[in-house]
């Protein structure tokens, strides 16, 4: 009876441990049948660097698509302004009247280079662009267009057209020269000095027979017409007669900072020749001293 018990009670036990249910988890609530279909840790890191790569590869496909189309646009700029250059050149070339000059590149260089083409397009010899200077500003004029021979134009660096000095114009036959850093401009009758800096014409007078700038002033020292010695400031428009006699003394220099007047006169059948000398620095105070219409000549020596 007691071996028949035994039995029994080791088979329940056994029965009991067989059939005994896994709990659920305390961190998730899910027992084993709630993970099947959820990806391991390894798996959501490849997925995930796999998704990075991919957008990468689509980032980088997007800026090259990005340059490709800024560089399409930059070559149809670069293209319609050439157009437009080509054009204006041509207008240029056919144009009888003063031309409209453009340029979408306003360095220096690409202004210089500009006129240049363009000089070289037109084939006619009545016809032509000079440049003048290329220093601050391009200083150039035209030939043969419009009512006037000559037009003198002023191109600064950043703008995409020159300015046309009203009044600069040179005559058929007329011409220019340096006078400093002004252009004279020389024609028939008449003189006209031009400033760059402020683009316009700032004096003009009759035609000298001499003329000489006075280095570091505004002022020239010339001789008129009538034989007179005059000092004119062409920057203030006004001018003083040096006092000397005209009958004897006929021309002038400067030497070493020292204006020297010369001439001859006749008497008692004695020819004599004449010296007169004043500092520059005096004839230019001179010049400068207010409510004289004659530069004092008390400086001025004489010699036999």
């Amino acid at each position: 009876m007691r071996k028949f018990i035994l039995y029994i009670t080791v088979f329940t036990l056994v029965l009991t441990i067989g059939c005994t249910q896994i709990p659920k988890s305390e961190e998730t609530g899910l027992g084993p049948e709630g993970y099947e279909g959820i990806a391991s840790t390894e798996e959501i890191k490849k997925e995930n660097s796999s998704l990075k790569e991919e957008l990468e590869k689509i980032k980088t496909e997007f800026e090259v698509l990005e340059e490709n189309y800024l560089r399409l646009v930059k070559n149809n700029e670069s293209i319609i302004s050439k157009l437009e250059e080509t054009e204006s050149k041509l207008e240029i070339i056919s144009s009888e009247d003063i031309p409209e000059f453009k340029s979408e590149e306003t360095d220096k260089d690409s202004i210089v280079s500009y006129l240049n083409d363009t000089s070289k397009l037109i084939d006619d010899s009545i016809k032509g662009i000079e440049i003048i200077s290329s220093g601050e500003s391009v200083v150039f004029r035209t030939l043969g267009y419009g009512e006037e021979y000559s037009q003198i134009f002023i191109w600064d660096e950043g703008e995409n057209e020159p300015v046309l000095i009203d009044g600069a114009v040179i005559e058929k036959g007329g011409s220019y020269e340096w006078l400093g850093k002004y252009i004279l401009i020389k024609n028939k009758d008449k003189n006209k000095v031009l400033d760059i800096e402020n683009k316009k014409i700032t004096g003009s007078f009759d035609e000298p027979q001499k003329l000489q700038l006075l280095e570091g002033t505004s002022a020239i020292l010339l001789k008129d017409k009538d034989n007179n010695f005059v000092l004119y400031d062409f920057i203030n428009d006004n001018s003083k007669q040096i006092n000397l006699d005209n009958n004897k003394y006929t021309d002038f220099d400067l030497r070493n900072n020292i204006i020297v007047f010369s001439g001859a006169y006749v008497e008692n059948d004695v020819e004599y020749e004449i010296r007169a000398s004043i500092a520059l620095d005096k004839l230019i105070e001179a010049f400068d001293t207010e409510g004289s219409e004659e530069a004092e000549s008390e400086e001025i020596e004489d010699s036999v």
